[in-house]
């Protein structure tokens, strides 16, 4: 008679399937909220490519192969931002009506911000094609910095959202401080988008307001590696294997 196999299939191995081991995925299955969302961020990255028209001559082509760099940076930070909204509704599952608004919201910002963005990283990958003056450049990092800071400031609501209702979410402390840590990164990256504006109304060196966003690696390492500790203390206390510091 063969013995039962209970090793878990290896599709439910794979990051996007396999939940967290310390915190409680409780949206189970993909609703209908999720799907609008998904679909809009299916559609943002084709609006990247349905801008580039097909090349039929050489000189068109490299043109294309010089926009390939900012492409990658557009279709990567909408990636960021696909994946924060999909773990806040894996960890979560909130449907309320304020999670509907603030879900509407942070998608028609999506929407808005890809042709400016695309436009952003061609200008600076490009080194600044299409801006004409170092006025300009400001105006461009103001724009950037404010349409990020946004979108984050949405996240950063869906968040406190979560952590106003955590009693009725049943969060458990780590749980808690993984909630803590989220908003600790939205405040990082609205600060450094503030920053960056900031920065563009003073007399400063033309590269500093956008440079200043290299410096999020850091600061977010240092709000990782502090809330990282406080989840490895509750781990300990309740007899659970530590965990490395998120990122």
């Amino acid at each position: 008679m063969p013995r039962p196999n209970h090793r878990p299939r290896w599709r439910d191995q794979l990051p996007g399937r396999r939940p967290e081991t310390h915190f409680r995925w409780r949206g189970k299955e993909v609703s209908r909220l999720e799907n609008l969302a998904d679909g809009v961020f299916a559609f943002s990255v084709s609006m990247l490519v349905i801008t580039t028209s097909v090349p039929t001559a050489f000189a068109d082509l490299m043109a294309v192969m010089k926009s390939f760099p900012a492409f990658v940076a557009c279709f990567a930070l909408l990636m960021v931002f696909w994946n924060v909204h999909y773990r806040f509704f894996r960890r979560y599952g909130l449907e309320d009506a304020f999670t509907r608004v603030l879900n509407y919201a942070i998608l028609l910002m999506v929407l808005f911000s890809v042709y400016p963005l695309k436009f952003l990283f061609n200008s600076w990958i490009g080194g600044g094609r299409g801006v004409g003056t170092v006025g300009e450049l400001m105006i461009v990092y103001r724009l950037y910095g404010g349409g990020l800071a946004g979108i984050w400031l949405l996240f950063g609501l869906l968040y406190w959202h979560a952590w106003r209702k955590r009693f009725e979410l049943d969060l458990t402390p780590v749980e808690c401080a993984y909630t803590r840590l989220d908003l600790g990164a939205v405040a990082v990256n609205v600060g450094t988008c503030a920053l960056s504006i900031l920065l563009s109304y003073l007399p400063v060196p033309f590269w500093l307001p956008g440079v200043i966003y290299a410096s999020l690696g850091l600061t977010m390492w240092l709000n990782g590696t502090w809330h990282g500790r406080a989840i490895n203390r509750l781990l300990a206390e309740r007899g659970g294997a530590p965990t490395p510091a998120p990122g």
